[in-house]
Order: C-alpha cells, then sequence, then structure tokens
C-alpha cells in the first residue's frame, strides 16, 4: 500500500484499490487491511482490524470501538438499533449495549437481520446488492421497537449505502411515524449521503470512525474466482435455533459454563457465523483472568487466502443449510484453550473441531429461557 496522507493505493491481485480520506482520521493501518473475495461481483474486501470478525482481536479493542461509535450517535430518545447479519451482528449489539451503558436513563431495543428461516412472525425482508448471500430477513421485534421514532443501523462497511437504505426504506413503508435514521459503519466510504436522505425523506446521520471514499479498477488479466454455494436451503431452523433472542428483538442473559482456565491460558473465543456477540461477551469476561484472550468468528463469506488472509480453513455450516463455513487467521498453536461458542442446538461442525485439534472445546451460551 502507498500512501500520501490522504490518499491511499492498494494493489491486489484482482486490481487497484485507490481510497481517499477526509480528517482527521484514525491511522489506516490500524484500523484496515484487504483481501480479495472469492465473488465475482466485487474484486476486493476491506478486512477490519478492529471487528473480530476475519482477524481475531482482543475484547478490549472491539468494546473501545463500540463506545466509540456509540457516544459519537447524536441525541437519541428511545431508538431501535439493527445490526446487519452476519458480519454486524456482534457490532450492532455492542453498539447498543455502549450506548445504554452511556445512557441509563434512556430506553431502546436492539435486533439483528438473519439468514435464517424460522415459525417466527416475519416483519420484512430486504436484499443487499453486492453480497454474496444477498436475501436479508428481519423478524417482528415488538410494539416497543415498532414504536420507535429513531432507526439506528449498523453494518461494518457502508460502500455505496444501498443496503441500510432498501432496510431504512422497507421499515419506513410499515412506520410511517419514523422521523430519523443514523447510519453507523466503521468505515464509511458512501458517495451518496444527501441522496440517501432525499430518497429516504427523513434526516439521515452518518456515523463511523472513518469517512472518504474509493474507485476500484479491475485488473485486466484477472480471472473473478467462481462463488461457492452461499445461499442456504431455506430450510426453517426452528428446531436449532433459539425461540429469544437478538434476531427477534429480545436482551437475553447468557449463561457462563465452567471452564476452568489457568492465568497462563491463552484462549481464543470464536463465534459461530451470525452468533457472534456472546463470543464477544465470554472473552470480555475471563480477559482478566488469563495471560491473553482474543475472539473472532467463523464466517459464510468466501474470501481468496492470502493477503489478510494468512490463514483460511474450510468446513461445513452448524445450522443445517449444507453450505461452506469458513474460519480466517486462525493458527491453532498460538492458544492453548480454544472455546467455539455456538447457540441452541448449532453444535460445530466436528471437521472445525478436528482442524482446531484437541484444545478446542465446543461452548453452548444459549440461555436457559431461550428454550
Amino acid at each position: 500500500m502507498t500512501s500520501d496522507s490522504t490518499c491511499y493505493t492498494v494493489d491486489l491481485p484482482s486490481g487497484t484499490l485507490k481510497l481517499w480520506l477526509e480528517t482527521p482520521h484514525p491511522p489506516l493501518d490500524t484500523l484496515l487491511d484487504y483481501a480479495v473475495r472469492q465473488n465475482p461481483r466485487r474484486g476486493f474486501l476491506f478486512v477490519s482490524r478492529v471487528l473480530g470478525k476475519h482477524i481475531p482481536v482482543a475484547p478490549a479493542v472491539a468494546a473501545g470501538t463500540y463506545a466509540e461509535l456509540a457516544a459519537a450517535l447524536p441525541l437519541l430518545n428511545a431508538p431501535h438499533f439493527i445490526g446487519l447479519a452476519e458480519t454486524a451482528t456482534a457490532l450492532g449489539e455492542g453498539v447498543y449495549r455502549a450506548w445504554r451503558e452511556q445512557h441509563p436513563a434512556r430506553a431502546a431495543t436492539f435486533q439483528h437481520t438473519t439468514r435464517y428461516q424460522t415459525q417466527r412472525p416475519l416483519l420484512l425482508r430486504f436484499d443487499e446488492p453486492h453480497s454474496h448471500a444477498p436475501a436479508h430477513l428481519l423478524y417482528d421485534p415488538g410494539p416497543a421497537a415498532r414504536a420507535a421514532t429513531e432507526l439506528v443501523l449498523v453494518d461494518d462497511e457502508l460502500s455505496t449505502g444501498t443496503t441500510l437504505e432498501n432496510l431504512a426504506r422497507e421499515w419506513r413503508s410499515l412506520h410511517p411515524h419514523l422521523r430519523r435514521v443514523v447510519m453507523v459503519s466503521l468505515t464509511d466510504w458512501c458517495p451518496r449521503r444527501a441522496e440517501i436522505a432525499e430518497k429516504l425523506g427523513l434526516p439521515v446521520t452518518f456515523v463511523g470512525l472513518i469517512r472518504g471514499g474509493y474507485e476500484f479498477m479491475p485488473a485486466a488479466d484477472w480471472q473473478p474466482p467462481q462463488l461457492p454455494a452461499v445461499t442456504g436451503n431455506g430450510a426453517d431452523k426452528s428446531e436449532l435455533l433459539p425461540v429469544t433472542g437478538p434476531r427477534s428483538g429480545q436482551d437475553v442473559e447468557l449463561t457462563w459454563p465452567e471452564l476452568e482456565l489457568s492465568p497462563t491460558d491463552r484462549v481464543l473465543v470464536l463465534g459461530t457465523g451470525e452468533y457472534q456477540y456472546p463470543a464477544f461477551a465470554l472473552a470480555q469476561r475471563i480477559e482478566p483472568e488469563v495471560f491473553s484472550c482474543a475472539f473472532s468468528a467463523t464466517t459464510r463469506s468466501p474470501v481468496l487466502e492470502g493477503l489478510a488472509m494468512a490463514r483460511k480453513f474450510s468446513f461445513g455450516d452448524n445450522v443445517g443449510d449444507g453450505i461452506p463455513n469458513y474460519l480466517y487467521n486462525v493458527d491453532p498453536d498460538l492458544y492453548t484453550r480454544m472455546l467455539v461458542t455456538y447457540e441452541g442446538h448449532c453444535l460445530p461442525d466436528p471437521a472445525l473441531m478436528t482442524l482446531l485439534g484437541e484444545r478446542a472445546q465446543a461452548v453452548c451460551l444459549s440461555p436457559l429461557e431461550a428454550w
């Protein structure tokens, strides 16, 4: 990567990515790295160094990110927060919980979108145009959330803004009393901020750690990779997933198992797919008790190995979709304990546990009342 303080050029096998940033901003290399998607729709991927999805991070790093974004939100009364699956489920819940801590006298609600069909009442669906798995489902979060006049939408990255615009439009069509939208992201590259507000007919505030723009020039000799199966089978997952939880707008208390950790342990806590915030919460809880602790998560997002993705494990999903899942940048030899968290009856694929080795343990964090 080359730069001249506010402009950056990133050379990838798939093409050249040019970035420009508005100032002031944190050092870009503390926030981002880069990789190539295994997706012919888009030849690059912004890889966050603070998210805890593709690169393991300390829970303190993520907690600081949540608090910083929450503190940057405009004055809100009783907002409804929505995190985008699958990458931003933990980010969305983390920002929501940080905002609640900063404003303990104010009410708020949270849910995240999902890719999974269940028997719960479906509120709406919308698309993420450039994604490997475009369809999002949003279940009915209940009357308190639907009464909100302020909507806070959280995603890891804002590129064109179309995904969050689609969600805001569908939400407003069902909730004409909506008065304000806030779009939150780690990196905001959106060139359409004024256009989005005009199309929605509402005030829209954009909050991010950095703001700028980019353009990508595909390499003439690049052969786009074939996209693997990513959309799942659409089967009802009600028997696998908890009845209550953030998919349907409920705050739940997690159960904490006895783990018998040592002060010398180097621990990795893994979330699985959409189930990522509980991995962060467990890592944050045990961090003071051990030598070191990091968290990350498995994903259905296909990315080519190399660049920011120094290591790639492939295995089956744990929600009965029959599609490949992946784990990036995890070297099992760096850890003495690896805790693979899961929800409900979504046991991790034995192939993943074999790849991680004998120091790996599957841990269910579903609350008892969820069943």
